[in-house]
């Protein structure tokens, strides 16, 4: 006689002790859907690639080797061209040249990923620095400015005041300072006098 088992029976829910009613149920699976199935066009490239490597074994010269089919296929359609057959020497000839086609961009391609990037970055750089000069340019139309003020404009521009100076030109700077302070020859200063008057 088989023995029920008894629901009245204490049960400890805990780790790996699930309530009964979300335990598996028996003859039923956990994950009834399954797995789902690959696409058609997957599971048919899938088997071409599968015999297309497939070995099989070719008689050639009176001797027997074991290679891919594909390579085998490749053999016999290179033997028909060189005997003349058109149609296999244009599959043959299309088949080098998108082969070839394929291997000069792959060439071009790691040419562009070796290039460092600021020389990739260069012409944003110049679109950049050209719409700066005309942003500046708008700002100061129809304003003159003087030697100075153009020459500072220009090296910020060329980003030549980034470089580090020796401590010879940060004196001439200094100098170039107080230059730009003081007024061109022949004209007047804020007080009304010319420079050089005492």
């Amino acid at each position: 006689m088989i023995a029920r088992k008894n629901k009245s029976a204490p049960y400890k829910v805990g780790y790996g002790k699930p309530p009964r009613h979300a335990q598996f149920r028996k003859g039923r699976s956990g994950n009834p859907g399954g797995r789902p199935r690959r696409p058609v066009t997957e599971r048919a490239k899938a088997l071409a690639l599968q015999e297309a490597y497939r070995t099989i074994t070719v008689k050639e010269g009176g001797r027997a080797f074991a290679l891919p089919a594909i390579q085998a296929i490749l053999r016999s359609q290179v033997g028909l061209a060189a005997k003349g057959n058109v149609q296999a020497q244009r599959a043959v000839l299309a088949a080098i040249q998108t082969i070839e086609d394929e291997n000069v961009l792959a060439a071009r391609f790691a040419a562009i990923r070796a290039t460092p990037a600021h020389v990739l970055a260069a012409p944003a750089t110049i679109e950049r620095d050209c719409a700066e000069a005309l942003a500046l340019a708008d700002h100061n139309a129809g304003r003159t400015m003087s030697y100075v003020e153009a020459a500072q404009r220009i090296r910020t521009l060329l980003r030549l005041d980034k470089e580090e100076k020796p401590d010879s030109e940060k004196d001439n700077g200094e100098k170039d300072k107080r230059a730009a302070g003081a007024t061109p020859s022949g004209t007047t200063d804020a007080s009304g006098a010319k420079p050089g008057a005492v």
